[in-house]
């Protein structure tokens, strides 16, 4: 879990710059000009061009992280997948199958609920 979470923050560090660096500055100078405080200027014009991507990305991090779990639990690495891994070890195909269906259902849960919000986000 924290190797998956220290590569998830450092990506989504890069993809936040990148988004940050990519904004309109248009609304920055109106803002600007106009008189906004800077605190104004970071509310109203930068939050706004930021927040549906970054929201974006953060769901697609965690969606990616839940399927990443499952496989490094089958190489013996821990997450989901471990107990799916004793299961098989035992011939345990009723469990096995199981946990197959719970990870499958909460992984399309997780993909329906994410593109549900990213599609409200942008």
């Amino acid at each position: 879990m924290l190797t998956i979470g220290v590569h998830s923050i450092g990506m989504l560090g890069k993809l936040y710059a990148e988004v940050v660096e990519g904004i309109d500055k248009a609304p920055l100078e109106a803002l600007a000009a106009s008189g906004a405080t800077r605190a104004q200027v970071v509310r109203y014009s930068v939050v706004p061009q930021v927040l549906p991507e970054f929201a974006s990305q953060a769901i697609y991090r965690f969606e990616t992280n839940m399927r990443a779990a499952s496989i490094l639990g089958l190489v013996g690495a821990g997450g989901i997948g471990t107990p799916l891994l004793f299961a098989l070890y035992q011939h345990d195909w009723p469990r096995v199958g199981l946990i197959l269906a719970g990870i499958i259902i909460v992984v399309t849960a997780t993909d329906l609920v994410s593109s549900y919000l990213r599609s409200r986000l942008v």
